[in-house]
């Protein structure tokens, strides 16, 4: 364990005996041995003490007297999350004292009395013993080892201290154990599973959401109300009227494809406002699973594309966006639903640093971020199933993560009665023709008092935390005004949609400036079946898997009633600009040549569908054989625009002028594309997948039922790298260009460091760019940066550590831009000590336009978690104090 920037001393105090242990920072004493399993929280207290204890074969923790938890160790509060002692220790500023715990339950886990609560949470025995203190039912808990689930919490906050790192308020306890103490233990069970649906059949009842759980009156507890989905309100009255009282949104890949935090806020914002008008309350979103198989059938869901740091980033504005609105989140599906096919059945094997490298940071972020809840995938991960798995759910999720909300099962996703497991609540909790419910009557009467607690607790604190108890809400089966009736969606939100779809459209290739289109472009001929793609409603509504080149197939589909097809986005520009569009949307290659003859311009359609249950048969558009025979017999210059729901295939590419991409984006696909093309939009957006050369270079859906990981951490767009794509992750042009300027790399652990922006509080290195616009556009760009791990500890040759997406820019104007590097950005997660650690040695940085084309190189060097700007500097013969300054 590494004590770093301890400014004054620490007590270190281990299986019952307590030593002084005075720190200097120069001096050799900067590592202290331990043997911890896991990390606990960081807290910082009222007294200034900041605490991090360690589940240890011999229970120990350590008492850090400093200035304040974010000015010593602040990453952790992601890693180091709410894992608790064997023993307990209550303490102020002036004593340290070991509280006893309860003897353990029948689960092996301890359970604090009221006093002991008290004492604990905040330092403070003789001020909030008794008074304030939350009972025992809702103590945090004191574990035998990590297997044990917390069975109560604590209430934290009392006292003041930082909000941050706070488990909840007094008062918050205080009414979620009085609720606790007159619900019924019937009324209780009504949370733990949904209702509504019809026993023994796949349909729901009239006035119900798609799923519905803790409908009590008597108390006046808002019912848990659940709706599909990440993308919109999923409506589902099959008549025109009732599609139209909802907006249809991009896909949550093509608002991805922003790379915009800001932007995807203000969309969950949206969004969850229409849930609320509906009267639902719970979201079933964000999908925040890292691409793996680029054929993967729900891809087009996921907001993190091939990168965990894109969805580290804009899952938290996600969560935000939709519990701004008084509407729970729900990240899914955890973890490892990494394909569809065989996807009840499939046994994802993943090693754990994998799985906190990978495929976990995505969902650590939407944890920090407060999300309400987690829904479990129905495959199994390392031989359990995932809702059924306390090594994901109890160890690392409520464990590590410190995840506060609850766990829900994806619909008829349990084979067993799993909340010993971890699983909180089974959805839709009504059998299905082929499938018995598992929280039964019979089975939900062998859980204890306190488990059940503790499972509704978790509910009621995100309900009352989110303002659900403060907000009218309907209850089912009442619910048919709002869910049949009320117009949600507005003009408002239409306008959003729009340029959601505009900004989210890719320019991929610009060859001889031909974009934007301007005046002298007289005639278009627009080719091709896709350019006039059918939005068939009874043919979307003949099953529920069906999509379309507008929306997604499955519970994430959101079906609008008029989409805006390409061609008719174009003859809406030209109708008032004076273009001529002659059209051929068939896939004939000699009418599409007989049709170009004469044109100033010819643009080429093409797309590809995707649905949930199904992975896609390749990564080839429908129209392949067209494009690429029609991109070769035509003479004058092509643009190419392609409506796909994930990577796709554009063996075209090179024979073309111009290539523009979308994402599957909802109503307004072909006025996207018209604003583009001709520069009522500047485009800015990045690819959050890789458009490969080859679909051999892409990982294959697995068919057998282990699924092995062996690329381990290279997945995702590290999986392309040294090998030949069509177009890199990250990329994405304007019609500006942008020149890149280094103007600081600082380095934030030598002493006496001032003059950095705020963002850089808490980092370790600190790089400041300046973006000039050196176009005649004005544009925005967004600048990431890459970094490449020292050599020889198996990390990709480059990770994606920092992207911002700058404003509009008049032509010269600049804006400078930061990227912080904090600790957890430099660490690894080291299986052997179950724990993330830093590695000495040099860092390379790449700053650039996508994950290619770098303009900045720069390094430095890290030597026992302290960093350098010398990277020539030798680790291990240079000392800690050479390194801090």
């Amino acid at each position: 364990l590494q004590l770093l920037h301890l400014e004054q001393s620490a007590i270190l105090a281990s299986s019952g005996s307590a030593m002084r242990f005075d720190y200097s920072p120069p001096q050799e004493q900067d590592i202290v041995e331990a043997s911890p399993s896991i990390w606990s929280h960081a807290w910082r207290r009222p007294a200034g003490i900041l605490t991090l204890g360690l589940v240890a074969a011999a229970p120990a923790v350590l008492f850090f007297k400093g200035q304040s938890s974010r000015s010593t160790e602040p990453s952790l509060r992601h890693t180091v999350r709410r894992h608790v002692l064997e023993g307990a220790w209550a303490f102020s500023s002036s004593q340290v004292a070991q509280a006893k715990p309860s003897a353990p339950d029948q689960n092996g886990c301890f359970a604090l009395t009221r006093q002991e609560c008290c004492s604990y949470s905040d330092g403070r025995p003789d001020q909030f013993a008794g008074q304030t203190c939350v009972p025992s039912a809702l103590a945090r808990p004191f574990t035998s080892g990590n297997a044990c689930e917390p069975a109560c919490w604590t209430a934290g906050s009392c006292g003041g201290g930082d909000q941050g790192d706070r488990v909840g308020s007094c008062e918050e306890s205080a009414r979620i154990a009085d609720l606790l103490v007159q619900l019924t233990r019937e009324e209780k069970e009504r949370f733990l599973r949904g209702t509504g649906g019809q026993e023994g059949e796949w349909e729901r009842l009239p006035g119900y959401y798609i799923g519905d759980a803790g409908i009590d009156e008597r108390l006046g507890v808002p019912p848990l109300n659940l709706a599909d989905g990440g993308q919109g309100f999923r409506i589902e009255k099959k008549t025109k009227e009732a599609l139209a009282e909802v907006t249809s949104w991009p896909t949550t890949l093509a608002v991805a494809a922003t790379w915009n935090d800001e932007l995807v806020e203000r969309w969950a914002a949206a969004v969850a406002k229409e849930f609320s008008m509906k009267g639902a309350n719970v979201l079933l979103g964000p999908g925040l699973n890292v691409h793996r198989i680029a054929r993967g059938g729900r891809n087009a869901e996921y907001i993190s594309g091939e990168s965990p740091y894109l969805g580290q980033r804009l899952a938290p504005a996600f969560v935000r966006g939709v519990q701004s609105q008084n509407v729970l989140a729900v990240m899914k599906h955890f973890i490892g639903n990494s394909q569809e096919t065989n996807r009840f059945d499939s046994n994802s094997i993943i090693n754990r640093r994998t799985l906190w490298e990978v495929y976990y940071p995505p969902f650590v972020a939407a944890v920090d971020a407060g999300v309400a809840a987690a829904m479990c995938s129905y495959n199994f991960v390392n031989g359990k199933q995932a809702c059924d798995n306390p090594d994901i759910l109890l160890s690392d999720l409520k464990g590590r993560m410190g995840f506060e909300g609850w766990v829900m099962s994806d619909w008829w996703a349990l084979r067993n009665f799993s909340a010993h497991a971890g699983c909180d609540q089974e959805m839709p909790g009504t059998a299905n023709p082929g499938q018995e419910a598992q929280f039964s009557d019979k089975k939900l009467a062998t859980l204890a008092d306190s488990k059940v607690d503790n499972m509704v607790g978790r509910m009621l604190r995100m309900m009352m935390r989110n303002g659900l108890f403060d907000r009218p809400h309907c209850t089912p089966p009442h619910c048919d005004k709002q869910l049949y009736e009320v117009q949600a969606s507005s003009p408002e939100h239409k306008a959003l949609s729009r340029e959601l779809a505009t900004k989210s459209v890719v320019l991929l290739k610009n060859r001889g400036q031909i974009l934007p289109l301007g005046p002298s472009i007289k005639r278009i001929a627009l080719l091709g079946s896709a350019c006039d793609a059918a939005h068939d409603l009874h043919h979307l509504f003949s099953s529920w898997d069906q999509g379309d080149y507008y929306v997604l197939g499955g519970s994430g589909r959101v079906v609008g009633v008029d989409a805006v097809s390409i061609r008719a986005g174009l003859h809406s520009h030209c109708s008032t600009r004076g273009c001529e569009v002659i059209v051929s949307v068939t896939d004939d290659v000699s009418l599409a040549m007989e049709a170009a003859s004469g044109a100033d311009v010819a643009i080429l359609c093409s797309g590809a569908t995707t649905t949930e249950g199904k992975d896609r048969d390749s990564l080839s558009v429908d129209q392949q054989s067209f494009m690429v025979l029609a991109s070769r017999a035509i003479s004058i210059p092509i643009v190419s625009l392609t409506i796909a729901p994930g990577s796709v295939l554009m063996p075209w590419a090179n024979d073309v002028e111009v290539v523009l991409l979308i994402f599957l984006a909802g109503d307004y696909t072909g006025l996207a594309f018209a604003d583009v093309l001709f520069g009522v939009t500047n485009p800015a957006a990045k690819l959050p997948v890789t458009i490969p050369k080859f679909e051999s270079d892409t990982i294959a859906p697995c068919k057998e039922s282990d699924c092995h990981y062996p690329e381990g951490l290279h997945a995702g767009f590290p999986a392309f790298e040294g090998k030949d794509v069509t177009f890199p992750f990250g990329h994405g042009l304007s019609y500006s260009s942008f020149d890149y300027k280094l103007l600081a790399l600082t380095n934030r652990t030598s002493a006496g460091v001032t003059g950095t922006p705020s963002i850089c509080d808490d980092a370790v290195m600190c790089i400041t760019v300046r973006i000039t616009n050196t176009g005649s556009f004005s544009g925005g760009e967004v600048p990431q940066l890459y970094m490449g791990f020292p050599r020889g500890i198996g990390e990709p040759p480059k990770v994606l550590r920092g992207l911002v997406a700058t404003k509009p820019m008049e032509p010269s104007f600049s804006e400078d831009v930061t990227f912080p590097l904090r600790r957890q950005d430099l660490q690894i997660f080291s299986e052997a000590s179950d724990q993330w650690i830093f590695t000495d040695g040099r860092f390379d940085l790449y700053i650039g336009s996508s994950s290619r084309d770098v303009r900045l190189n720069s390094a430095f060097a890290m030597c026992n978690g302290f960093a350098s700007l010398d990277v020539g500097r030798d680790c291990i013969s240079s000392s800690i104090q050479d390194f801090k300054q």
